[in-house]
């Protein structure tokens, strides 16, 4: 809704303004599905508006894919221990004159990020095998 309190036509500024007539605009102009790619058919309406295309075109490009997203978590967790050992590491040379490297403490991987819902996918599979295996009893996972 506009307010006509504000300077710009009810818009603060007149970026805002530009804004809104180009989104107007925009919904006005329909691109027939004969111009469009099968992906962008919009088959109940014949056609999209350019706003429609705008944004479906937005979201494309936002949208990293699921391996994607975990090579880049993996990335950093790397970078995460990557630090931990610099600042953990103990250098020291032996006998044969080569450096060796021994960590003072173990790493901390509280701090890395987890797909939760894999990671309990995982622990249900590996318990699942113990069982299957005979390893351990089903009935010794049942609380009393």
């Amino acid at each position: 809704m506009l307010d006509s309190t504000k300077p710009y036509c009810g818009f603060n500024n007149i970026d805002e303004l530009n804004a809104h007539a180009q989104r107007v605009f925009a919904e006005c102009l329909e691109v027939p599905n004969e111009l469009l790619p099968e992906a962008f058919h919009d088959k109940v309406r014949g056609g999209r508006t350019l706003a429609r295309l705008s944004d479906m075109c937005e979201e494309l490009a936002d949208t990293e894919t699921a391996h994607q997203k975990a090579k880049a978590a993996k990335a950093r967790n790397i970078e995460k221990l990557r630090k931990q050992f610099e600042q953990k590491a103990i250098y020291t040379t032996h006998k044969g004159g080569t450096d060796f490297v021994d960590m003072e403490s173990g790493f901390d991987y509280s701090d890395n990020e987890a797909d939760d819902l894999q990671l309990t996918k995982n622990m249900m599979a590996f318990v699942g095998g113990m069982v299957s295996r005979g390893m351990i009893d089903a009935d010794d996972l049942l609380e009393d």
